[in-house]
């Protein structure tokens, strides 16, 4: 894209300005002159900016080396902010809806507007001359103010935030369906949650400058000979920027609490998972007191009759009559004592 100029006059007319010493003053029924540049203009913008008269300041401004521009007197016709574009992209392979912002950067002096479009992959720029005619057809008057085609700029960018925050509050209504329904609680949820916080955040970065814009050029107005129409421009601009950050606050709030219930319902289910695991251990451990407990049981036979079962010839026991039978009632006996203590210790 070129540098496009264009001059409004009084009467209602507007016209293409191709020389570089065309100055908002250079023709005494021009009105307003419009400067629309992108980004990759600005390395040719230097002799236009010096012909129409721009500081240094201002022209570092204009090329991103300044975030932000201090305006020396209250005016109506001065503006220096950049605002933020919004569109939205389809993902085809996760299906989401992804938003792309984009810079504005807006210089307006005594009869002179530049803006310089950030145009990101596939968005439009911004038809300047349908917002002007826009703007000159909302007011009586047939001539176009400063003031009034900054107010055309940031009523155009409020625009398209409607339909993104209609696919915001979709995505997030699709959240906490998966949240709340499904109950999954993966690394995926807690990404996504944490992902769609960021781009709330991101919404109310961006309209912060244009509530700005809105409310010093209000005070500005109304401080003026200008009251009236720009006066009531403005104010419907305030109000449509807040209907914005309400909605923007209302989502952000919707989100924060999502954090919280998944930040709950995951303490619960490590809990739950704690407590089956010491469920799991306690019985693994009756289970082993009670294998020990019979091991001992049967131990004590054993060990007597491997004793007998060795046939010593100095064995006494193993020539009387009542041999066999103390043997037998040794190993029920002690058997049983062990099974009474292992029984009142709960292991068996």
């Amino acid at each position: 894209m070129a540098i496009t100029m264009r001059r409004f006059t009084a009467d209602a007319g507007s016209s293409k300005v191709a020389s570089l010493d065309a100055t908002p003053t250079a023709d005494p029924a021009s009105v307003l002159l419009w400067v629309d540049l992108t980004g990759e203009d600005l390395p040719d913008f230097g002799e236009t900016a010096a012909a129409l008269g721009l500081r240094t300041a201002q022209l570092e401004f204009l090329r991103g080396d300044r975030s932000r521009l201090p305006i020396p007197a209250a005016s109506a016709e001065s503006v220096a902010a950049v605002l933020h574009r919004v569109s939205t992209t389809a993902s085809e392979s996760t299906q989401d809806t992804r938003f792309r912002f984009s810079e504005l950067r807006l210089l307006a002096v005594d009869g002179l507007v530049v803006t310089v479009q950030a145009v990101e992959t596939g968005q439009d720029t911004l038809d300047l001359q349908a917002l002007l005619e826009s703007a000159r057809s909302s007011h009586s008057r047939s001539s176009v103010s400063s003031s009034e085609a900054v107010a055309s700029l940031v009523g155009a960018v409020l625009r398209e935030y409607p339909a993104a925050l209609d696919e915001l509050e979709n995505a997030i209504e699709t959240m906490e369906g998966i949240l709340f329904q499904e109950a999954r609680l993966d690394a995926v949820l807690s990404h996504r949650i944490y992902q769609l916080l960021q781009k709330v955040h991101r919404f109310d970065w961006a309209l912060r400058p244009l509530e700005s814009v809105a409310t010093d050029r209000a005070a500005a107005a109304a401080e003026s000979d200008a009251a009236g129409e720009a006066s009531s421009s403005w104010a419907d601009l305030i109000m449509r920027t807040r209907r914005m950050r309400d909605r923007v606050e209302l989502q952000r709030s919707h989100l924060e609490n999502a954090v919280g219930l998944h930040s709950t319902l995951l303490t619960i289910e490590q809990n739950d998972a704690t407590r089956r695991l010491a469920d799991a251990s306690y019985a693994q451990g009756e289970q082993s007191k009670k294998i020990s407990g019979w091991a001992a049981i049967l131990f004590a036979p054993t060990l007597i009759a491997s004793i007998y079962g060795m046939n010593f010839r100095h064995m006494p026991e193993l020539t009387w009559f009542w041999g066999y039978p103390l043997a037998v009632a040794l190993m029920v006996g002690l058997s049983l004592t062990l099974w009474t203590v292992f029984k009142r210790r709960h292991w068996l």
